[in-house]
């Protein structure tokens, strides 16, 4: 059974994204199958890689077009190292791709409403921004810790949001009717030998993250957790497509198990 069966008024339908690093682009994949299934959102709360996804889906880009800029768009990078004191890259290709692709840094551009969350360091809160300067709060809230350096916002200073909450719902979860949380970090249970410093910091940090996390799957009408995530990558886009075509068919298969048909593609 569907979503709208027995409602003449289509609910509002709010979409929270976590952050992931490069693993964010499989929210992408996400976000084509909701559109196939008549679920697009209308309102979004992201952090981290998930904040700066809802931008461009919320400025007008589509899935495809998103996959292409991903594509088209070096990260992480040797020409971005730095080795400072307070991050191994500049942050300088996140501020690139913003403004190679947004007309102008203000919330105003964009056509959906986005919430970005991001980790305020002195008193150890989550912080949400959704209004005036676009650019520097999604840098914030994807500065993750020792990679890229703290973002300061006014006299505060901010790191990646997914610090304190990698599944942003509380902005949204009261203003939506049916909310939809996409998280892109499940862990995967393979060999752990020679695993390298990132891999390493990568467990260490989704460990310490996940109760969190599965503490709010209960306020989701659907929870998408695509398994085995952190076999990709959280700092290449190698296997893009295999992790992308592994997301959009796995959300295909869970809404066609809660009742849904696709309506697009």
């Amino acid at each position: 059974m569907g979503l709208f069966s027995f409602s003449k008024k289509k609910p509002v339908i709010g979409l929270t994204l976590s952050g992931g690093g490069m693993r964010g682009i499989a929210h992408i994949a996400v976000l084509k199958a909701l559109e196939e299934y008549d679920l697009k959102p209308h309102i979004i709360s992201g952090t981290s890689a998930g904040s700066i996804v809802a931008a461009f889906y919320s400025f007008g880009k589509t899935p495809d077009e998103m996959m292409e800029i991903v594509r088209q768009t070096t990260f992480f990078s040797r020409s971005y190292l730095r080795l400072s004191k307070n991050g191994i890259f500049s942050s300088n290709f996140i501020l690139k791709l913003f403004k190679d692709h947004f007309p102008e840094d203000n919330f105003n551009i964009l056509k959906i409403p986005v919430f970005v969350a991001a980790t305020e360091m002195t008193h150890g809160i989550v912080d949400f921004f959704s209004e005036g300067e676009l650019f520097t709060p999604l840098l914030a809230s994807s500065s993750v810790p020792f990679v890229l350096s703290p973002v300061k916002v006014g006299e505060k200073i901010y790191v990646d949001g997914g610090v304190l909450d990698n599944l942003p719902i509380e902005p949204i979860v009261d203003k939506c009717d049916f909310l939809i949380a996409s998280h892109v970090n499940s862990i995967s249970y393979d060999s752990l030998e020679n695993m390298s410093l990132m891999k390493e910091f990568d467990r260490i940090l989704h460990l310490a993250i996940a109760k969190s996390v599965y503490s709010k799957t209960k306020f989701c009408d659907i929870f998408l957790d695509p398994p085995k995530m952190t076999k990709f990558s959280l700092f290449n886009k190698k296997s893009l497509d295999v992790m992308f075509q592994e997301v959009y068919e796995y959300t295909c298969k869970e809404l066609e198990n809660k009742g849904y048909k696709k309506t697009l593609g």
